[in-house]
């Protein structure tokens, strides 16, 4: 499988990288979207997460982006790579 296009926008990228890891799939968009990430619920009741190509602040679309796939109920909860816990 090619690999797929890198975001634009670095925080974004670091939140699809982390949504992959996770087991998500990322499947290129049209328009708007980037892309969409699908959980790994591999049925129509599963998430589904649009990626904006040019949101006016990446870095509050990239903090949207996150809480939706930390809060995917088709998963486990992990423990995410960054995230101190105080």
């Amino acid at each position: 499988m090619a690999a797929r296009k890198r975001h634009p926008h670095k925080e974004i990228e670091k939140v699809v990288a982390y949504a992959e890891s996770i087991g998500w799939r990322c499947i290129p968009g049209s328009g708007h979207a980037w892309a969409y990430l699908y959980c790994p619920q591999a049925d129509r009741s599963g998430c589904k997460v649009g990626v904006w190509s040019t949101p006016k602040n990446p870095e509050h679309h990239a903090r949207h982006v996150r809480r939706q796939v930390d809060s995917c109920p088709h998963i486990p909860d992990v423990d995410s790579p960054g995230d101190e816990k105080a």
